[in-house]
């Protein structure tokens, strides 16, 4: 049987389920850059880039570029964010920059300034043309 004190005695029966978490005791100044989830409960400073959903916790203060998935923001973020999917400030949460996604949603009591911008899905090419040209000369 390991022994319970040693943290390190299970190492190698431990998954790996690809979250990162930075806990609120955490400081972290640097480059992130994952495919999987991402929460921050402590301090971050740097850039997170990340093809998974962010997710920033009541304690956190992050000041970065954010580019992921979708973002959840309970704390603090100084900083732009870029979202392929949506972001969400809950109550109590604040963003100081701006956010360009396809979905912002805000609950009371979340705190947003800055610019935002709306992805668009890709426009439909029919709508940017004419209608076709007739085939028999004639204008319809």
């Amino acid at each position: 049987m390991a022994d319970q004190r040693d943290p390190l005695a299970n190492a190698t029966n431990v998954s790996d389920y690809g979250d990162t978490v930075f806990t609120r005791n955490a400081s972290f100044t640097g480059n992130l850059k994952t495919d999987g989830a991402v929460r921050i409960y402590g301090v971050f400073e740097g850039t997170i880039e990340t093809a998974g959903p962010l997710v920033v916790g009541k304690s956190a203060r992050v000041t970065a570029t954010i580019v992921a998935h979708d973002v959840g923001v309970v704390g603090t973020v100084y900083g732009n964010i870029s979202a392929a999917g949506k972001v969400e400030i809950y109550r109590g949460g604040r963003v100081y920059g701006d956010i360009d996604a396809r979905a912002l949603r805000i609950e009371d009591g979340g705190i947003f300034s800055g610019h935002s911008t709306m992805k668009e899905d890709e426009p439909n090419p029919y709508l940017l043309q004419g209608p076709p040209p007739a085939q028999d000369g004639h204008s319809r």
